[in-house]
């Protein structure tokens, strides 16, 4: 439990460095650009990541924060037939799906 519990907290800290220092990783690590460009951003990651710590967490604030940046960040309003390490939209609407239906019934 304890090494669990530490490790939720690295999850959550590495949560809060990348909502805090935004931005493609590609354009801090110049050489990756011809192997992995980041197309999508990384707007997507944030609202997975959010998502993915409300499910582990029951935290109402990770929650919060797709439903109030679920908009500005793109890919909750377009047909999205892709899912890769890039883009994460496809999986970002699939799992607020389910949050949605879970909460719809309690």
């Amino acid at each position: 439990l304890i090494v669990v519990n530490n490790k939720m907290g690295l999850i959550l800290q590495l949560f809060e460095f990348g909502d805090k220092y935004r931005g493609k990783y590609d354009e801090s690590i110049g050489v990756v650009k011809g192997y992995y460009a980041s197309f999508s951003g990384y707007m997507d990651e944030l609202l997975w990541a959010a998502l993915w710590l409300y499910k582990a967490t029951d935290n109402e604030e990770y929650l919060g924060y797709v439903l109030e940046k679920a908009h500005s960040f793109g890919g909750i309003t377009w047909t999205m037939t892709e899912f890769s390490w890039d883009v994460k939209y496809v999986g970002v609407q699939i799992i607020a799906s389910m949050v949605r239906h879970s909460l719809s019934l309690n």
